[in-house]
């Protein structure tokens, strides 16, 4: 670093105080005709020369003390100055240096305790938006940034088109109330948001004046959603057998009574009802046990080659009937850490569909693959496949894409539904492909154990 240079007017000032005892002197001695006027003139200079010497480095201290005490008053902080080897020049550079330790120090701790205002806003989780009485975005946080495509100074009817939320924030901007709203986004993906609106205590012309806080529940509307259409789902498949077998237990005790070609074809009626019954409490039973340990990993191994030639071989007389082969490839496969059962369940209902769905006479493939780390298993058949706005719904509860085909083979709606969770409960994904007329592909992918 270079050193400032010191003021001619402030060194002269100081070398001529430095040089007043000596010019003293010299004046009494010459008053006193002690010494000669010229070599007065020679000594008073030499005095000057020395004390201007002396008194440099200290001038140059005190230009320093002055321009780093007028640095941080002005600024909080100042590069330390650097002293000459005076000793009360190096106590004063101590002195200045702990004040600029303590005070970077001080400042620090401010910054670090405080957090600023517009971090905080940012950092919220839920879209905010403020805006002022001329219905105008003064502000947004990251959240409400990512949300909308507004920015700051435009209008909110830009930002959400919906107009309950919009007479909402008009009622707030009049009478300062509190107010809240649902609205629906639809693009590019619905969504269901809460806006809770809350009214600023004061402001002017042109400030802040309403808060929208946003709230997506999305998730729990859907969820609310499926427990709703699992009840009336539920209630349904229960109630269409049991009204059956009311039916033919009134037939029996009634007209029937003495039927006995009636009463042999309505009791094996009524045994078709009642297994369809037990099905249904069986996977509903099932699924609620999956969900329940759906969240912890299975701490057991499993092959999936002896399972998927356990269950072609359970499902082979149901092919039969239908007249399906059944097509195995799985060899040398690792293992994958799951549930022998849970996994068993999981490949019949998927081999099972498989054979109910597919063409009669046709072909059912199951192939198992081992890549990257992952155990892939694929079913495929060759029925009439699955439109497209099917696809993302077939695991929900109770979803089918034709109701009376369903019923017809005997299915309950919950199959895929338990394989979803079960596959989830093994962290594996399940992946859908279908194309009309060609069939359909379930494909199962699970993570090898680590052993």
């Amino acid at each position: 670093m270079t050193r400032p240079r010191t003021p001619v007017k402030r060194l002269a000032a100081t070398a001529l105080i430095f040089a007043l005892p000596g010019l003293a002197v010299i004046a009494a001695l010459l008053f006193l005709h002690a010494i000669a006027p010229l070599l007065a003139l020679g000594a008073a200079v030499g005095c000057v020369l020395i004390a201007a010497i002396v008194a440099s480095p200290i001038a140059r201290d005190l230009a320093q003390a002055a321009r780093y005490g007028d640095e941080l008053a002005h600024r909080g902080k100042a590069e330390a100055p650097e002293l000459s080897g005076w000793a009360p020049a190096a106590e004063l550079a101590a002195v200045m240096r702990r004040i600029q330790r303590e005070t970077t120090e001080r400042e620090q701790k401010r910054k670090d305790d405080a957090v600023p205002g517009s971090r905080l806003f940012d950092a919220l989780p839920q879209p905010l938006i403020v805006i002022d009485d001329g219905r105008r975005i003064v502000a947004l946080n990251e959240a409400a940034r990512q949300f909308t495509a507004a920015a700051v100074g435009s209008s909110l009817s830009a930002a959400i088109r919906d107009p309950e939320l919009l007479e909402a924030c008009e009622g707030v901007l009049k009478d300062g109330e509190h107010r809240a709203t649902g609205f629906n986004i639809t693009a590019p993906v619905e969504h269901y948001f809460w806006a809770e609106i809350v009214p600023f205590a004061t402001g002017k012309p042109g400030d802040a004046r309403v808060l929208i806080a946003l709230y997506d529940l999305t998730e729990r509307q859907r969820a609310e959603q499926m427990r709703a259409d699992f009840v009336a789902n539920a209630s349904h498949e229960l109630r269409t057998p049991l009204a059956s077998l009311i039916g033919f237990i009134e037939t029996l005790q009634g007209p029937a009574k003495d039927d006995a070609t009636a009463r042999e074809e309505f009791l094996a009626l009524m045994h078709d009802q009642a297994t369809r019954m037990s099905h249904l409490v069986r996977d509903l039973l099932s699924l609620s046990a999956i969900e329940l340990h759906e969240h912890t990993l299975p701490n057991t191994v499993a092959d999936i080659a002896g399972i998927l030639e356990r269950v072609v071989s359970t499902l082979k007389g149901a092919a039969a009937k239908r007249e399906v082969t059944l097509e195995l490839s799985a060899a040398s496969l690792p293992p994958v850490a799951g549930d022998d059962e849970q996994l068993t369940q999981v490949f019949q209902n998927l081999i099972d569909n498989a054979i109910k769905y597919g063409r009669g006479g046709g072909r059912v493939r199951i192939a198992a693959t081992a890549e990257r780390g992952e155990v892939r298993i694929s079913v495929s058949d060759e029925g009439e496949g699955i439109p497209a706005r099917h696809i993302p719904r077939l695991t929900e509860r109770f979803y089918r894409v034709d109701a009376a085909r369903s019923r017809a083979v005997g299915g309950t709606g919950l199959g895929l539904a338990i394989v979803k969770h079960i596959v989830s409960r093994h962290r594996g994904r399940l992946e859908i492909e279908s194309v009309e007329g060609k069939g359909s592909t379930f494909r199962v992918i699970l993570p090898v154990a680590k052993i």
